[in-house]
């Protein structure tokens, strides 16, 4: 255990140098925005009665007249400057300055100024936008909650109707399948079909997960089937909100258990992991390598932009040790048009010593990278692009890029298909590509 602690803190000493080159099987990026009841900047939503009325105040103009242009970075930002000179100090701006800070990703801001709105005339509202906030975090179950309570304060509310069988829609029993193809340029391949199904209880303290994948791995003179049974369980309501994962892969038990110190800011998560699989390597999973592992993750979303920070330290069992560690900045200054946003940081990966059965680098492997990125929402349509690219920073890093896709469409109130793809062509030094499209149905009931 001393040494899987002494994996961490290396981590967490890189964090601050590093961040998102590619680790061995990237995930897609977050949207430029959440997903929500409606596009969070299109369309643009009309100002009420109230915020017109406004209009007429200098300090409250210049910040409204941008929150109905729909340039909501601008607007938070003169809206917040009236409210601190108290010239202006209205429930109907604070209303448009939470949403311009929701609908650009500043939740943790955001949150306090819709809270500052509660035993108001915009309590009803607020709520809605409080709900959108939780939604956007994935705790449907607080989001239903906010939004019924917006209904009973006002059953006109805009939106709450809307916003109610949105949340209620993340919380019903579902059933998925999933075919995925992962590629890289040494050739190696992996076919995955996985059947899922989610439940949560009754009283929405609780979230049940049941996996069953079949999996078909090959590589020049090199293939195998592997099958996995995998379940997880979220106590979304004691305490730490712990999240208990644990999986069966070819014969080989696996676990993990994460808690949240800070709830919705900081998750730490430890246990044993498939280190074969991790690692998308036909030697790995010849050897059936596993590891321990210490993670910590936090991002905190104010006025001044979202960061996120991750590190993780594993020890693998053949002895040797990998350290992670990445940091990514979103800017509340977005310049750019098109409604693109863009975000910058550093990535860092690091061996105590080279393996040629798995991504081991030694020196370290660190990149500063910069990207942009996209999303456009609707209540059946859920899309989003994103593309960076990177510059390396150390003597086994050189320039790299990557982008991804990912749309989800709901054909009916109860079955929806997606498509994903991404790729990545990260030398390590040496050429390294690799690339995966995968599709998905799920069906509620």
């Amino acid at each position: 255990m001393k040494r899987v602690w002494r994996a961490l803190a290396a981590a967490l000493a890189l964090a601050p140098c590093a961040a998102a080159a590619q680790p061995a099987a990237p995930a897609l990026e977050p949207p430029a925005a959440p997903a929500s009841v409606l596009d969070p900047r299109a369309p643009i939503k009309p100002m009420d009665q109230a915020l017109r009325e406004l209009q007429s105040d200098r300090s409250a103009a210049p910040a409204l007249e941008a929150y109905e242009a729909g340039d909501y970075y601008k607007a938070a930002r003169l809206g917040r400057a009236a409210l601190a000179r108290d010239a202006a100090s209205s429930t109907a701006l604070r209303y448009a300055v939470a949403n311009s800070l929701a609908w650009t990703g500043r939740y943790d801001a955001a949150l306090e100024d819709y809270r500052a709105l509660l035993g108001t005339d915009y309590e009803a509202r607020a709520r809605i936008g409080i709900g959108n906030v939780m939604l956007w975090q994935g705790r449907p179950d607080s989001a239903e909650r906010e939004f019924r309570a917006a209904l009973e304060r006002d059953a006109a509310v805009e939106d709450g109707q809307q916003s109610l069988e949105l949340a209620a829609r993340e919380l019903r029993p579902a059933l998925g399948l999933r075919f995925a193809r992962t590629a890289d340029n040494q050739h190696f391949t992996r076919d995955e079909a996985w059947l899922t199904w989610r439940r949560w209880s009754a009283d929405r303290s609780r979230r049940y997960e049941l996996a069953v994948l079949g999996e078909d791995n090959s590589a020049p003179a090199f293939s195998t089937k592997r099958e996995a049974l995998q379940g997880s369980a979220w106590f979304v309501a004691a305490p730490l909100a712990p999240r208990v994962e644990a999986a069966l892969y070819d014969d080989q038990v696996f676990a993990t258990l994460q808690i949240e110190p800070w709830r919705d800011h900081v998750r730490v998560r430890a246990g044993r992991v498939n280190w074969a699989r991790l690692a998308f390597s036909a030697a790995a999973l010849t050897d059936r390598l596993t590891a321990n592992m210490l993670g910590i993750q936090a991002e905190a979303r104010g006025v001044l932009g979202a960061v996120r920070v991750r590190a993780d330290g594993y020890d693998i069992s053949d002895g040797n040790r990998v350290y992670e560690g990445e940091a990514q900045l979103t800017p509340a200054w977005q310049p750019l048009p098109w409604r693109l946003e863009w975000y910058g940081g550093l990535f860092a990966r690091r061996a105590e010593r080279e393996d040629p059965r798995y991504w081991s680098p030694k020196p370290a492997y660190e990149l500063a990278f910069v990207g942009v990125r996209r999303g456009w929402y609707s209540d059946r349509n859920d899309i989003s692009a994103w593309a960076r690219v990177g510059a390396g920073m150390s003597e086994t890093a050189k320039a790299s890029y990557s982008a991804g896709l990912s749309a989800r469409r709901w054909l009916t109130r109860e079955l929806a298909f997606a498509l994903e793809a991404w790729f990545v062509d990260a030398p390590r030094p040496t050429p390294y590509r690799m690339h995966q499209v995968a599709a998905s149905l799920q069906l509620l009931w």
